[in-house]
């Protein structure tokens, strides 16, 4: 079993008093605590399944990869972000791996796309390198090269820096991508993004496209954070915190709503064809005692990460909750099984 972590944010509190999470599942798992008062706590506990994919339904696998953490992590795909925040708006859809040509063979552009039930679909169109080159009206983008695969990180969205009067300007959305220029002459010759938004496509050199991709963005990404954070006419405080600032997946990534018997079908990530799969009953509860107030909960889906290349996809659950501080009362918070 999983140790649980223990930090409260806002104010201490001596550990005697503080509610702890005690993991009597086989997942990795986290409570969240922080006050909102003095008296009142929000709570949140998050746990992580690592699935395996197997003939269309997903195993609980032996290894568990994805951890839950309360701050940054490095994940089997590199830098994750922590798990320590309240809610999320919507269910985070992540797929880890690479833009792939169906049957091996090379094609100009892949499209990647989830799609839940009947209900959502989110796509990223994942391009071969093109470069611009001169037209008759300008510049113009190259014919892409035909691919087999295309990263699906950052560096392949929109972005990176250019220099101006021998300084490095920075795309600040995303200075590690490609296709950020300046001016014309610096951008002739160079590459475009291979990843963009097949609704927001780029069609001059100057066009400034939020980057998109299929994986976490940072807190500090300004898509999120314009979405996410409402600030005084100074520009100074933030006076509102809109959910959608804690979703960890890039905005076109975000489902509304899941549920269990969802089929998921995530299509342009294997060259042997989609990943089809059913979203299971959620395989722990959670039993909250505070005083004679509780009861065992069903956490709900808040992050599904599909690892393409592995065949295996982590489902993350939470459950959200909030509690008035009694000294001495009784207070308990515990991971189960779904059989126990």
């Amino acid at each position: 079993m999983y140790a649980s972590q223990d930090r409260v944010l806002g104010w201490p509190r001596p550990a005697a008093i503080v509610m702890k999470l005690s993991n009597e599942s086989p997942y990795p798992a986290y409570l969240f605590r922080t006050g909102i008062d003095e008296h009142r706590i929000f709570a949140s506990v998050v746990v992580r399944v690592t699935h395996d994919i197997v003939d269309g339904r997903l195993r609980p696998a032996a290894a568990q990869p994805w951890a839950v953490s309360a701050g940054e992590w490095v994940g089997p795909h590199g830098p994750m972000p922590g798990d320590h925040i309240p809610y999320r708006s919507g269910v985070d859809v992540l797929v880890f791996g690479s833009a792939r040509a169906y049957g091996g063979r090379p094609v100009p552009c892949v499209e990647v796309a989830v799609e839940i039930g009947a209900r959502w679909r989110g796509r990223v169109l994942a391009f071969g390198d093109r470069t611009w080159r001169r037209g008759v009206t300008g510049l113009v983008p190259s014919d892409p090269d035909p691919v087999l695969a295309v990263p699906l990180t950052l560096a392949r969205a929109y972005g990176g820096c250019d220099e101006w009067d021998g300084l490095q300007v920075p795309f600040v959305d995303n200075p590690a991508g490609r296709g950020f220029y300046l001016e014309s002459s610096r951008a002739h010759g160079k590459l475009l993004p291979n990843l963009e938004d097949p609704d927001d496509l780029i069609r001059a050199w100057d066009d400034r496209p939020e980057p998109v991709g299929t994986t976490p963005c940072a807190q500090t990404f300004g898509p999120r954070v314009r979405r996410g954070l409402e600030l005084d006419e100074d520009q100074q405080t933030i006076t509102r915190i809109d959910p959608r600032f804690f979703n960890d997946a890039f905005p076109g990534m975000v489902a509304p709503v899941v549920a269990p018997g969802d089929t998921v079908v995530v299509r342009g990530v294997r060259e042997d064809g989609p990943l089809t799969f059913t979203l299971p009953e959620p395989p722990v509860r959670v039993d909250i005692r505070v005083g004679d107030d509780g009861g065992v909960r069903t956490p709900a889906i808040d992050q599904i990460g599909v690892d393409a290349d592995a065949r295996s996809v982590y489902l993350s659950y939470r459950f959200p909750f909030r509690y008035v501080l009694i000294p001495h009362r009784l207070r308990h918070c515990r991971l189960l099984a779904a059989s126990n």
